[in-house]
């Protein structure tokens, strides 16, 4: 989809939105005043993410600012994927605003320039949003050709034109290269496509280790990967949050990282999992980042057990510096059916006939069940209201998953 947060504003207000310069972006009072996405009409006055708002505006003084609404931007995915489905039931979804639709074997798929055209109409006469399509082989291919015309644009990448359309792209235009590995490639001389689908294998695995033969062969078109048409189940689960204000001590912020801790709980009830591995996250405000985490002798279930384990970890790692951002997330996932887990000395003791472990789960599934019905910000755990207080629910810049929790810069 293209520009899809600020597309899907525009269809529902058109009057308001539509052909004119928007941003989607947070609160700038809040510091999470950051461009998620830009109308292509203010890309082309200079705006594009993650450009701050008030740099954002001094380049396009008529730039329309508007909160991100991630339950509108929900709705709307749904209902391109089930149009995309009409078409053909094998559909892979990627992100809230993209995924891979295998048309092999369906009426018309013999002429699939066609049908993407199809799909592209009926997107935006039925839902006023623009997309752009790729039509190849595989799934790196289809891919590619898709970023090559935005917006509205279709795109066919064959094998036999990888070289004239392909190969001359930059090493940083190859989906899969993040920054970190073009700057190792170039460091090669690989500074195209095409210069990585010819270096020796030898040579690139020296740079790249263990990725060197996956990347060598989708340079030259090759990708066996098949449409994964169920959801996989996440690697790992986190949020994070940047603050209203530095914080100078853990003890400011411990109500953020219990509603942080609520959160990702919540998000692995819903998937059905527990983990061992509790990772934290901390940016100062110079913009640092570091990492830390441990591996748990049990696995995490609760809000309670994950908020312990992320406490610790915080205050043992707290830097010098001012704070500005923090995350939790949850590493080491398995299914959530009782294997792995060992209950705590007074888990055993039964209350009212239950053991405490049982009465965790059935009060979380009772808070799960008033926030589907009422809102995420329904139910506030007690510690989370203090310290530092900020609509977590409301914003985010990621939504990897389309039923995921929003992520903030």
């Amino acid at each position: 989809m293209n520009a899809f947060y600020a597309s899907c504003h525009a269809a529902v207000d058109p009057a308001r939105y539509a052909g004119k310069p928007i941003a989607v972006a947070g609160d700038p009072s809040t510091r999470h005043g950051i461009v998620v996405t830009a109308s292509y009409e203010a890309r082309a006055r200079g705006v594009k993410p993650p450009m701050p708002v008030h740099q954002a505006l001094a380049r396009c003084p008529e730039l329309i600012v508007v909160r991100p609404d991630f339950h509108l931007y929900r709705a709307y995915a749904r209902k391109v994927f089930a149009i995309v489905r009409e078409f053909t039931p094998d559909v892979e979804i990627v992100s809230i605003d993209e995924c891979y639709a295998d048309v092999t074997h369906v009426p018309g798929g013999d002429r699939p320039v066609h049908l993407a055209r199809a799909i592209q109409a009926r997107l935006l006469d039925s839902l006023g949003l623009p997309s752009s399509i790729g039509v190849a082989p595989n799934k790196f291919l289809a891919k590619m050709a898709s970023d090559m015309k935005k917006p509205m644009g279709i795109t066919e990448l064959r094998s036999e034109n990888i070289r004239s359309l392909l190969w001359p792209l930059a090493i940083e235009h190859m989906h899969g290269v993040g920054p970190s590995t073009a700057k190792r490639l170039r460091r090669l001389g690989i500074l195209t496509i095409g210069d990585l689908a010819v270096q020796s294998l030898d040579v690139l695995a020296r740079a790249l280790g263990p990725r060197a033969a996956e990347l060598k062969a989708r340079a030259n078109g090759i990708d066996p990967r098949p449409l994964e048409t169920e959801p996989q189940p996440p690697k790992s689960v986190g949020h994070s949050m940047t603050l209203a204000k530095d914080a100078q001590t853990f003890a400011e912020v411990e109500g953020v990282v219990m509603d942080l801790c609520d959160r990702v709980a919540s998000r692995m009830r819903r998937y059905g999992l527990m983990g061992r591995v509790v990772a934290v996250a901390v940016r100062d405000r110079r913009m640092r980042t570091s990492r830390h985490q441990d591996t748990l002798a049990t696995y995490v279930r609760h809000t309670g057990e994950l908020f312990q384990a992320a406490r610790a970890l915080f205050q043992r790692i707290w830097p010098t510096e001012p704070v500005r951002l923090l995350g939790v997330s949850v590493e080491g996932l398995v299914p959530r059916d009782g294997q792995g887990v060992q209950l705590h000395l007074w888990d055993a003791v039964p209350t009212a006939g239950e053991p405490r472990d049982e009465r965790l789960e059935k009060l979380e599934r009772a808070i799960d069940e008033v926030r589907a019905k009422f809102g995420p910000s329904a139910i506030r755990l007690g510690r989370s209201l203090s310290g530092q207080r900020d609509d977590v629910h409301a914003r985010g810049t990621s939504l990897e998953r389309l039923d995921d929790e929003e992520e903030t810069p």
